[in-house]
């Protein structure tokens, strides 16, 4: 939540435009100088992913919020992208009868439409925190699950 938020404030070049298909990839050199804790090194097999997308949605953000917490109903806004998706664990369900403060472990299913990108099934933790009265950050934590049980973070 604290690297998002940081994000925003960040005044070093991030993104690189990209010369070939257009769009964007995340410069990591930049990142590591702005972000020195948080990737660290990356494990053998392990890959980074970054993206830089936003849009308008024509609801609030509560509700918005409950759609992203409830997984049939975030399957259902991104149709065709989210294959199946469960929630494994409710770690929090917020406070004071909110959804700030929701934690909760996820697991989804998410295909997109091009043979070069393969199925892939995700465990992450999605955490909810509303910073005003009408804006929420909705935070997703990948993590992956060793052999040996341990969990590690996937940077």
């Amino acid at each position: 939540m604290k690297e998002l938020l940081k994000l925003g404030l960040v005044s070093v070049p991030l993104w690189n435009k990209n010369r070939e298909g257009g769009g964007e990839t995340l410069n990591f050199v930049e990142y590591v100088r702005a972000f020195p804790l948080c990737l660290g090194t990356k494990p053998f097999g392990f890959i980074y992913e970054a993206t830089q997308a936003s849009n308008m949605v024509s609801m609030t953000s509560s509700t918005l919020v409950e759609a992203l917490l409830n997984a049939d109903r975030w399957r259902e806004m991104f149709m065709g992208m989210i294959g199946s998706c469960t929630t494994m664990e409710v770690i929090s369900d917020g406070t004071e009868g909110s959804r700030n403060g929701s934690l909760q472990l996820m697991k989804a299913e998410v295909q997109l439409i091009s043979p070069l990108v393969l199925v892939r099934v995700l465990k992450f933790i999605r955490f909810a925190k509303q910073q005003a009265e009408r804006l929420w950050i909705v935070v997703d934590l990948s993590i992956d699950s060793r052999m040996d049980g341990q969990i590690n973070h996937n940077p």
